[in-house]
């Protein structure tokens, strides 16, 4: 197993919490844990408060710890704990790299492999799209768009 330490601005955090429960209702595992960072805070406080999140995980292969912006407190108090083979970070925090790393997690066993599967799913999460779709346009939707055009 590989623990998931979710270090974010404010209440973040919990909001990927609730996120994880919709597409985990049946529980997600016992191997995350979440530390929301407040404005005020003291960066020596975040990083006490986050080793003591770290000493909570019971055995394990590692901790990935997942933060949402790079070079901001939460990241840069992450960043202290990175140990090889020990600890990993992702930044960019998103909901398909939450997703992946908690079904992933309770079996894996190599935190750089684990860490570098859960940023591909992040990545490939992310698409731009530009252009309206074809043949995607519900037909009423559509009609009641001109509809009110026309009455302009």
């Amino acid at each position: 197993m590989i623990g998931l330490l979710i270090i974010t601005h404010e209440s973040i955090g919990e909001a990927y919490r609730s996120l994880a429960q919709h597409f985990f209702p049946h529980g997600t595992p016992e191997n995350i844990h979440i530390l929301g960072v407040q404005p005020d805070e003291d960066q020596d406080d975040i990083i006490n408060d986050a080793i003591a999140k770290l000493q909570e995980f019971p055995e394990n292969h590692g901790v990935l710890i997942m933060t949402d912006i790079f070079g901001a407190t939460p990241c840069n108090a992450a960043r202290r704990m990175v140990r090889a083979d020990k600890s990993a970070i992702l930044t960019g925090l998103n909901a398909p790299m939450l997703i992946k790393a908690i079904q992933h997690s309770p079996a894996a066993e190599h935190l750089n492999a684990f860490t570098d599967m859960v940023k591909e799913a992040a990545v490939k999460g992310i698409f731009a799209i530009t252009a309206e779709p074809e043949g995607l346009v519900c037909k009423k939707s559509s009609e009641r768009i001109e509809d009110v055009s026309k009455s302009s």
